[in-house]
Formats: C-alpha cells, sequence, structure tokens
C-alpha cells in the first residue's frame, strides 16, 4: 500500500479524513547513536512530545501530521534533542515541502487565500515570503542600466519611485517613496552605478539632485513627453478660464471640446477643422494658444539640438503678453531645465512606454489593496513569469580554472600565455519586462 506521505524521514501510521481536511499520525524513521552537537556523547531516550506538522494540501484540503517525536539526552554534554526528521522545516511547524509550495504560490495568490488552502496564519505566510524574497535578492541581480530612467507611481496611496532599463524596457527596481531621504542612500550604494551615462527623467527636483549628486558622470535627459504635456496643460488653462464666463450651454459645448484642441494641428481634418475654426474665431485668444502650443510641439521635429534651440528661443518671442500667464510654467521649465530638455536631442531617449506604465499604476494600485509596498514590490520584480521575457544568455570565455572575463580581455591574455580555454554561457537578468508585467496585471495574474 503506498504510503501517505511519501516522505522519507516519516512513515504514516494513520489518516483520518473529512471535510476540513487530513488528519495524519506518523512517526520517524530516523534516529541519532552519537551526539550531532559534540560529536562525542551517546544520546539515550529521554521521553518524547508529540508536535504537529502542517504539509502541502491533498485534494484540495489542508493535511496535518501529528507525530510522537522521540527526545535525546546526551551523556557527553548533557544537551536535550529531538530525533531528525529532514522532512521537517528548521524554523516553522510545517514540512520543507508546504514552506516550498508557499514560496512558489505566494507570487500568484494573496496570502489570505494561501493561508485558508493550507491551514496556517496568513502571519506565518507572509514571513516565509519574506524569507524568500531575502534569498531571492542575494540571488537574482539585475544588471544596472547604460540609460536609467527614474519615473514615478502612486501605489496604494503615495508616489513610489520606479527605476527602469529605459533600452532594455524593464522595471530594474520600486522604491518606496520618491524623496530623496530614501534615493540618496540608494544610488550611493548601487552596484556598478558608474555604467549609467544617461537618466530619462520628468522634471522633479528631486530627482536632479539625487542624480548630481550620485551619478556626476551620468547626463539627464528630461521626458519629451513631460515638457511636451506642459504646452497642452498651458491651452487647457486658457480654455477653463474662458469657459467660466460663458453661458451654461456654451460652458457646456467648450468643456467637450477638450480632446479637440489638444489635436495635432495635421491631425484636424474636415468637420473637427470646421468645429475648431469657429471657436478660433469666436475666442481668437484660444486660436493663438493652440498655435503656441503647435509651435512648441513642433520644436521636436527638428533633427538637432541647434536647430531645436533656436526654434525655442523664437517660440518664446512670439509669446503675446496676455498669454503669458497661461504659458508661465512651461517658459520656466524651458528657462529652468534647458540644457536636460535639449539634451534629447543629443540622446533621444524617454520613458516613452507612457501606456504601460500608466497601465501598470492602474493595476498595481489595484492589487495593492490589502497589501503592502514590499509585498507588491517583490511580487513586480521577482516573479520568474515576468523576467523571463528581458533574461539574456550571452557566450563568455573562461579559463578551465579561472574566473569568468570578458571575450576581449581573455583574448589578448590568451594570446600573451598558453591558456586553455572554453566557452560558456553566462544568464544576464535585466528585471521584469515592463509589457509582460503589464499584460499579466492586466489578466489578474498576481490577484
Amino acid at each position: 500500500m503506498t504510503d501517505f506521505l511519501q516522505l522519507r524521514s516519516l512513515k504514516t501510521l494513520e489518516v483520518v479524513s473529512d471535510e476540513d481536511g487530513y488528519i495524519v499520525k506518523a512517526e520517524g524513521v530516523s534516529s541519532w547513536t552519537v551526539c550531532p552537537l559534540c560529536k562525542r556523547g551517546r544520546l539515550y531516550g529521554h521521553g518524547s512530545q508529540e508536535q504537529s506538522f502542517q504539509d502541502t494540501p491533498s485534494h484540495g484540503k489542508p493535511v496535518e501530521v501529528f507525530i510522537q517525536r522521540r527526545r535525546y539526552r546526551c551523556q557527553g554534554c548533557g544537551k536535550t534533542l529531538f530525533e531528525p526528521v529532514a522532512d521537517f522545516d528548521g524554523k516553522r511547524q510545517a514540512t520543507a515541502r508546504l514552506v516550498a509550495h508557499i514560496r512558489k504560490e505566494s507570487f500568484t495568490k494573496t496570502f489570505a487565500a494561501l493561508a485558508r488552502e493550507v491551514a496556517l496564519d496568513e502571519k506565518t505566510i507572509r514571513h516565509i515570503f519574506d524569507d524568500f524574497v531575502e534569498e531571492v535578492e542575494t540571488r537574482v541581480r539585475f544588471q544596472t542600466p547604460r540609460i536609467l530612467g527614474i519615473d514615478e507611481l502612486k501605489i496604494i496611496g503615495h508616489y513610489r519611485a520606479m527605476i527602469t532599463n529605459v533600452e532594455r524596457k524593464t522595471v530594474f527596481d520600486l522604491r518606496p517613496s520618491r524623496a530623496k531621504a530614501d534615493l540618496l542612500p540608494y544610488f550611493r550604494k548601487l552596484r556598478d552605478k558608474d555604467t549609467i551615462e544617461w537618466v530619462a527623467m520628468d522634471m522633479y527636483h528631486v530627482y536632479k539632485q539625487v542624480v548630481r549628486a550620485t551619478l556626476p558622470q551620468a547626463r539627464i535627459v528630461v521626458d519629451r513627453f513631460h515638457i511636451q504635456r506642459m504646452a497642452n496643460d498651458a491651452l487647457e488653462k486658457l480654455r477653463k478660464r474662458i469657459r467660466k464666463d460663458l453661458p451654461a450651454r456654451q460652458r457646456l459645448r467648450l468643456k467637450d471640446e477638450r480632446f479637440l484642441l489638444l489635436k495635432r494641428q495635421h491631425d484636424l481634418k474636415g468637420e473637427d477643422m470646421a468645429r475648431a475654426l469657429e471657436w478660433f474665431r469666436q475666442f481668437p485668444q484660444l486660436g493663438e494658444a493652440h498655435a503656441l502650443k503647435e509651435g512648441f510641439l513642433s520644436i521636436w521635429d527638428h533633427k538637432t539640438r541647434g536647430e531645436a534651440e533656436a526654434a525655442c528661443v523664437h517660440w518664446l518671442s512670439n509669446i503675446p503678453a496676455e498669454l503669458a500667464p497661461a504659458f508661465k510654467d512651461l517658459t520656466s521649465a524651458v528657462h529652468n531645465w534647458h540644457d536636460e530638455i535639449f539634451a534629447y536631442f543629443d540622446q533621444p531617449i524617454t520613458n516613452a512606454y507612457t501606456e504601460s506604465v500608466n497601465r501598470l499604476a492602474k493595476d498595481m494600485n489595484r492589487m495593492g489593496r490589502g497589501y503592502s509596498f514590499e509585498v507588491i514590490r517583490a511580487r513586480m520584480l521577482y516573479d520568474a513569469k515576468a523576467r523571463k521575457d528581458a533574461v539574456v544568455f550571452e557566450t563568455v570565455l573562461v579559463d578551465d580554472e579561472g574566473p569568468l572575463t570578458t571575450n576581449h580581455q581573455f583574448q589578448r591574455m590568451a594570446a600573451m600565455q598558453s591558456i586553455r580555454t572554453k566557452q560558456v554561457k553566462r544568464v544576464i537578468e535585466y528585471g521584469p519586462y515592463i509589457p509582460t508585467l503589464a499584460r499579466l496585471l492586466e489578466e489578474g495574474y498576481f490577484e
């Protein structure tokens, strides 16, 4: 007859089943003769104690194992100890395979659901998860980006800093806050931070201060979509100001025209163009503001930094005095962040997976209900399914007895010495791929 538990260190004696689960009585099959602590004293029996351990569910029901565990005393050192049961976890009243099961399932199931499934306290599930994350973080290291992005997401009511690899479109890390006090020590301790050449960001002054203080070799590029959005915001500010003084019917009509007025000039065709021109006829300032918005956005149509900067100077000189207040935030940003804005023409990078990032923000915030930030961070960063699309296998040359090195370095060494070489594959991880992560979140994979 097949042993119910099928564990090498236990023998099943009795199984009782009811609708709530299985109760299993078992006994250990291993024993000691010499004390494992002092390595010399002989052991003798010193009674026994009944202990219970949770095991992995069977047939969808929790399993609890009871064992009358023998106790020994050492004649040499006098210490007492229980008989060895290799299949029990060393830290908790659970089998090792149950702990392994919880580690795996905790990335795709809520702690509450998993606690019900295995009949353990939710806090125990959380502690097992925390231990696992600590272990994973020592084993899984993401390659430090050459082009790093800093963006923010609002999760569980607070803004968090999302650190990305812009080239690979992966999440490198999630920080609990975007505050300077959190980001400064993080970047100071960042492994291989000298490899970072560019940093894409929005115009949050803290990000700039942190990068200047900790990554002096890196150049900053303001995400073009952030600065371009400010031109749309200026037009929106004027539209709302005009609406306030209109009769109710006309006020509602202008409210509904928001997306029409934010369209690019080249996208206004047919009826859309006719409606826009009618609004511009009624409110000439709205037409001027729309033209200013279009003029600013067209700066990014230029090919070189010099051309773009000249176009910006021309654009600034054409802002009418009466529209200056509406565009003040934009003109101030252009003045205060000039080099970082136009660095885009030296290195055209953005955090431009905007759609995916927005979906991340929405879905992560929904997922956050009932979870701590630390749990969400671990699930996002270390789930194998989200990471696999950004794994690279690199072939390198190695000395049969030496450490890994780059092909170029090794070829020079091999030319100077007689070295036996071989090729090996090395796994490089860049973090969870953002499009994959967004898709998994949307599908409810983490819920």
